[in-house]
């Protein structure tokens, strides 16, 4: 599989402050009052930290998805082990892009490095590699925040060439991610049952719920840091009916192939 370093197809001269780093629709108080009322120049601030808290989620989720590739990138056939060899190297590669974005944008440090979910975090580390329950959980952390890069891929307009870029190349090699956790869990849901998929349809819809929550709405503290005036903004965020639609549009696919295959799913 061919293999060119991701930072180097990245023309980060073209990085400017002077452009929204995700679509507005997509910034999580599109739609609000409040945020409408606010300076353009604070809007576009506010997205700037979005796109890259967006990223800290991202370096947070593949830190847990190589720690655990890495322990079994040796076993099972060669063609898995091979499999398994890309994929460390790409998620590698994507963590490593986020960085130099990370360098470059000269945003403060706290915002990429805020802690993530803890249960998902103890969940990626310990479930079984081989169950059920594990692949699905890996299909959700790679679908949720892949469907928001689709969505700045398809409406780029305005958007900063190196955020586009950095979503461009990201979903571009998740695709192929995608696809492969998706046929691991088919397997791996071959011989279950119509209750071991009602219980892995309840514990999949908590799964999503926590992944949207992490990479859909940030925390306070990151609209303070933007400098949006006091405000309760990530409440303001969380109300939002836009908001909620936006989710929904993006993730409508991930649902409706998960029920697809038989697990009763519940959103939201």
């Amino acid at each position: 599989m061919p293999y060119r370093d991701p930072i180097a197809k990245i023309n980060w001269d073209r990085l400017t402050q002077d452009a929204f780093w995700l679509p507005e629709q997509a910034v999580s108080l599109y739609g609000v009052d409040e945020y409408d009322a606010l300076p353009l120049a604070t809007r576009r601030m506010l997205s700037h930290y979005e796109f890259v808290y967006f990223l800290g989620a991202g370096i947070w989720l593949e830190g847990i998805f190589l720690q655990r590739l890495a322990r079994a990138a040796l076993k099972g056939s060669r063609e898995t082990r091979i499999y398994h060899l890309h994929e460390l190297r790409e998620e590698a590669g994507h963590s490593l892009m986020f960085l130099e974005f990370f360098e470059r944008a000269g945003l403060p440090d706290r915002i990429f490095l805020q802690p993530h979910n803890r249960l998902l975090t103890y969940l990626g580390r310990w479930l079984p590699f081989q169950s059920a329950l594990f692949w699905g959980a890996i299909l959700l952390g790679e679908e949720v925040p892949d469907r928001l890069n689709r969505y700045i891929r398809l409406h780029a307009e305005g958007v900063c060439p190196v955020a586009l870029g950095i979503s461009v190349l990201h979903s571009t090699d998740e695709a192929r991610h995608i696809t492969y956790g998706r046929e691991v869990l088919k397997k791996r849901l071959a011989s279950s049952n119509l209750v071991t998929r009602r219980l892995l349809g309840m514990a999949f819809s908590a799964l999503l719920r926590r992944f949207v929550s992490t990479f859909y709405y940030p925390p306070e503290s990151l609209y303070r840091d933007a400098g949006l005036p006091n405000g309760p903004w990530a409440a303001r965020a969380r109300a939002n009916t836009m908001r909620h639609q936006f989710v929904a549009h993006c993730l409508s696919p991930t649902i409706t192939r998960l029920r697809g295959l038989r697990l009763p799913i519940s959103w939201p």
